[in-house]
C-alpha cells in the first residue's frame, strides 16, 4: 500500500515577530508625531486666560497719592505738586463763574460757565512741569495732564519699597491716612508688585484704591479746571 506524502509547513513565527516589530514601530512614530503637533499648536504649557475688571469702588472725601506700577516698580506720579505749579499758572487767568444751582437761569449760566472754561483751558495749553519721575505737560486742549516716565528705569521694586528710605515709605509717613488714600495705577504685568504695596500701605493705616491700566495707554489725569468739564472717570477707594 502506498504511504501519502505530507508536505512539511513552516514555521511562519518569524515573518509574524517581523511584522509585529514593523507595525510597533509605526504606531510608535505616529503617537511622537501627533505628541510633537500638539505641543507645537497649543504650547508646553497649559494657558489659563485671566480677566482684570475694573474694581468696585466708593467714593472719599480724602485726597488721592497717586503712584503707577509698572515692570513690578512702584512709581510715585507727586500729582500734589503738579497741582501746586498748576495753581501757579492758572493765578493769571481770568476767573470763570461757576452758577448757583437753585437759580433760575442755572442751565443757561452753567452752559456760559462751560465755554468761558473752555477758553481759558486753550490758554494753559503749554503748560509743563517735571516730578522726579515724570515729565507733565496738559494735552486734550487743557483738559488733561499727561505722565510720561522720564526714564525706562523709575520706580522701586519690592523689596526696595519696604526700607525706610525709599520713596514709597517716604509718602507713607509724610502724609496722614485720616486725610489721604493711596491710588495705584497698576499694569497687565504688575499685579504681583500692586498686592505688595497695597499690603504696606494697609498696615501704615491707608486705605487704598486702584485701577487696572493697560500698556498701550499713557497716564492721564484732568487738570483742575478740565475736571470742571462733563465726562472723566474717578477712582475711590475699595
Amino acid at each position: 500500500m502506498a504511504r501519502r506524502l505530507r508536505r512539511r509547513t513552516q514555521p511562519v513565527s518569524g515573518n509574524l515577530d517581523s511584522f509585529l516589530d514593523t507595525l510597533t514601530n509605526t504606531v510608535g512614530a505616529l503617537i511622537f508625531i501627533t505628541l510633537f503637533v500638539t505641543l507645537i499648536a497649543t504650547g508646553s504649557r497649559p494657558k489659563t486666560k485671566i480677566t482684570i475688571q475694573t474694581p468696585l469702588f466708593s467714593t472719599s472725601k480724602k485726597e488721592a497719592l497717586w503712584f503707577e506700577i509698572k515692570n513690578n516698580k512702584i512709581s510715585h506720579l507727586n500729582l500734589r505738586q503738579v497741582r501746586e505749579k498748576e495753581l501757579e499758572f492758572t493765578s493769571n487767568l481770568p476767573n470763570c463763574n461757576k452758577p448757583d444751582p437753585t437759580s433760575l437761569d442755572y442751565i443757561t449760566s452753567q452752559n456760559n460757565y462751560q465755554s468761558c472754561l473752555l477758553s481759558i483751558l486753550g490758554r494753559q495749553s503749554n503748560f509743563r512741569v517735571d516730578t522726579k519721575n515724570y515729565e507733565v505737560k496738559t494735552v486734550d486742549d487743557g483738559v488733561s495732564l499727561l505722565f510720561e516716565p522720564v526714564s525706562a528705569n523709575i520706580g522701586e521694586t519690592t523689596q526696595q519699597i519696604t526700607t525706610a528710605d525709599s520713596e514709597f515709605s517716604r509718602v507713607l509717613s509724610q502724609f496722614d491716612p485720616s486725610k489721604d488714600y493711596i491710588l495705584f495705577i497698576v499694569r497687565p504685568d504688575s499685579f504681583e508688585a500692586f498686592r505688595s504695596a497695597r499690603k504696606q500701605a494697609w498696615n501704615a493705616g491707608y486705605e487704598v484704591g486702584w485701577e487696572p491700566h493697560p500698556d498701550s495707554l499713557p497716564i492721564k489725569i484732568r487738570t483742575i479746571l478740565g475736571s470742571e468739564l462733563p465726562g472723566g472717570t474717578s477712582v475711590g477707594v475699595q
